[in-house]
């Protein structure tokens, strides 16, 4: 077989990069799209828990409208201590410093700083560092969201009732009920946040919270929109029994400050960069039971959920560009 000439292989290679590079570029614009989660059409808004217990286990997203903080809540929050020292642009990372001492002596060991990195411009002031009058002050908050918590796991048990029937007869089991500790009935508060994502900040990976079922909650301090890269999350991915691609698609959460955004900790999800001038604070509470406590995987199924996050979000982007409006 005669070897074939460099003119004749030439275009042929031009042709395939010119169609990779096209491919990867359409693959790159469907990705960053900022479809928002729709109240009409997405189906995800409840104004009632029961309500929001029915999105939860279709969709895996609510947002409870019955639920929201008061303007004068949200700025408690906005004044507590922690939340005043929170970072409002891009912060320099410390370098470590030698203790004084002789030539060879140690590092010092990187402080533990309030808040923590999780990806360009994202910050977390976890628990541990929040003082003692803002623990006071969420858990009030949490008193207040914890209807929709008890109701969203005691579904595990009840998955044939109705949600109207297994709210009611929640009711009188709640009615009751004060949060003194974060373990309740096998239940327990895996995470409570401050964070925010300041000016400029980049994509996270997609990811889950918990591979086995368990809720995680936001409530914005400011508007969530498209812009200053409200979360964005795969809706229907919680189920892992529907085909690949099969669901809406990903939509970005698009809500007032003091909403309640509520989806089951299986849902892949992402926060997107602040393409504003504004940060974009918020509450993140978590829930999961003991048995199964966050992530719930290693390092390669993070790595295969990011991927998987990315085929799912092209494939419903070029689905939907290509559907009839």
């Amino acid at each position: 077989m005669a070897h074939q000439s460099a003119s004749q292989i030439l275009p042929k290679l031009f042709i395939t990069a010119t169609a990779a590079g096209g491919t990867i570029l359409a693959c790159h614009q469907l990705e960053g799209q900022r479809r928002i989660l729709d109240k009409k059409s997405d189906g995800c808004t409840s104004s009632t828990i029961p309500a929001a217990l029915l999105s939860l286990r279709t969709s895996g997203v609510a947002i409870v409208d019955n639920l929201c903080l008061t303007p004068n809540v949200v700025n408690e929050v906005k004044n507590m201590p922690a939340a005043k020292s929170m970072p409002t642009q891009l912060l320099k990372p410390k370098r470590q410093q030698r203790r004084r001492g002789p030539p060879g002596a140690h590092m010092m060991p990187p402080q533990d700083e309030p808040w923590r990195l999780s990806a360009y411009g994202r910050y977390h002031c976890l628990e541990n560092h929040l003082g003692d009058e803002d623990i006071l002050l969420l858990e009030q908050i949490e008193q207040q969201i914890f209807p929709l918590v008890q109701g969203f796991f005691q579904q595990d048990s009840e998955e044939e009732d109705s949600d109207e029937g297994g709210y009611e007869s929640l009711k009188s089991a709640t009615a009751t009920n004060t949060l003194t500790t974060n373990t309740i009935d096998g239940i327990y508060r895996s995470e409570l946040q401050l964070m925010t994502s300041v000016p400029g900040s980049s994509n996270q990976s997609w990811h889950k919270d918990n591979r086995s079922r368990g809720l995680s909650i936001i409530i914005p301090l400011v508007d969530f929109t498209a812009d200053n890269g409200g979360t964005k999350l795969l809706i229907g991915s919680h189920n892992n029994s529907l085909p690949l691609g099969s669901g809406q698609g990903a939509r970005v959460i698009n809500a007032p400050a003091g909403s309640v955004v509520a989806y089951d900790s299986r849902t892949i999800h992402r926060g997107l960069g602040n393409e504003t001038s504004e940060g974009r604070p918020a509450l993140i509470f978590c829930y999961d039971r003991i048995e199964s406590p966050p992530p719930g995987c290693g390092t390669l199924g993070s790595v295969g959920t990011s991927y998987q996050g990315r085929l799912v979000d092209i494939l419903t982007g070029a689905r939907n560009a290509l559907s009839p409006k």
